[in-house]
């Protein structure tokens, strides 16, 4: 239990007032009294059990008690939940099993809303972006407001590490919530929008990423731009990272459907499993920088 408000965090919950209810009490270890306590104020605890005013008369007394001593009689009645750990995290998903992997401290300063995954770099290794921030707390608690919107760079073995604002040059103090990448001016870079709860939406044109390969699909009658489909690019014996299109991602946001693949070398072919399960696979000419696919493995060069 290191950091009480990041790991092992139990909630006791039970019928405290005897309405049929249930009421649930936030609860963490302190270290100095050696037991749960309370996370909540006596004020607050009070609003919603009035029987917690009743047995305490000042703050000193409830702030030395456990929630066992806050709950008394009832607490033998109750049950008892415990969050393992607080951090946003990602799961890798490895042979048929998932790996939990907290992502960098920098992503837990603050609560995040939308999730973009891109090669924001180019370089062939995909990266993670983070909306943060979250202003609407209750009266006794603090904004969550330590986030500046977060990029992710990854190695791509699963590995993260945050680049600082003054380095991807995206800062955002705001309440941030939506985020999409898409390729907006077509110069093979995948740019980034942010949007804020009460405040101005946020454009940031990439300008310092390696070019790579725009890749436009086409999916047919009812699914004109391949939604559900995957795609990768190979380079002779090895692949790069799997990248799907979809209608739809964090916080009510949604990619550009012309997707940019990172090209640290030159990639020989392009590898499309559609969404109803069929795959092609096409030679990636050289020196193309947009390319078409359709459903049934029609490849044309739109750019070169």
């Amino acid at each position: 239990m290191e950091t009480a408000g990041r790991t092992s965090l139990p909630a006791t919950y039970g019928d405290f007032i005897g309405d049929g209810t249930v009421s649930l009490v936030e609860a963490y270890f302190d270290r100095e009294m050696n037991a749960v306590v309370p996370w909540r104020d006596l004020r607050a605890m009070a609003r919603a059990l009035p029987c917690v005013q009743e047995k305490f008369t000042s703050y000193h007394a409830y702030g030395g008690s456990s929630v066992a001593e806050t709950l008394g009689a009832k607490f033998s009645a109750a049950e008892e939940l415990s969050a393992a750990t607080l951090d946003s995290m990602v799961f890798l998903n490895r042979d048929g099993k998932f790996e939990a992997r907290s992502l960098p401290v920098e992503a837990q300063f603050a609560p995040a809303f939308g999730v973009c995954v891109g090669d924001m770099d180019g370089d062939g290794k995909e990266d993670v972006f983070l909306s943060q921030n979250f202003f609407a707390t209750l009266p006794e608690e603090w904004r969550q407001d330590a986030g500046r919107a977060l990029w992710l760079r990854g190695d791509g073995k699963g590995g993260l590490k945050a680049v600082s604002g003054q380095e991807s040059g995206v800062a955002v103090y705001g309440e941030q919530r939506g985020c999409a990448l898409a390729d907006y001016d077509g110069d093979g870079r995948v740019d980034l929008v942010v949007t804020q709860n009460g405040n101005a939406t946020k454009l940031f044109h990439n300008v310092g990423a390696k070019p790579g390969l725009r890749v436009r699909l086409k999916g047919g009658p009812g699914n004109p731009t391949g939604v559900g489909a995957q795609m990768r690019l190979i380079y002779g014996e090895r692949k790069g990272p799997a990248r799907e299109i979809h209608a739809g991602s964090g916080y009510w946001s949604q990619d550009g459907a012309v997707e940019v693949l990172g090209t640290p070398q030159a990639p020989t072919q392009l590898w499309v499993r559609w969404a109803g399960g069929r795959t092609t696979t096409n030679s990636v000419p050289a020196g193309a920088r947009e390319i078409e696919v359709d459903v049934e493995g029609k490849m044309g060069v739109l750019r070169q």
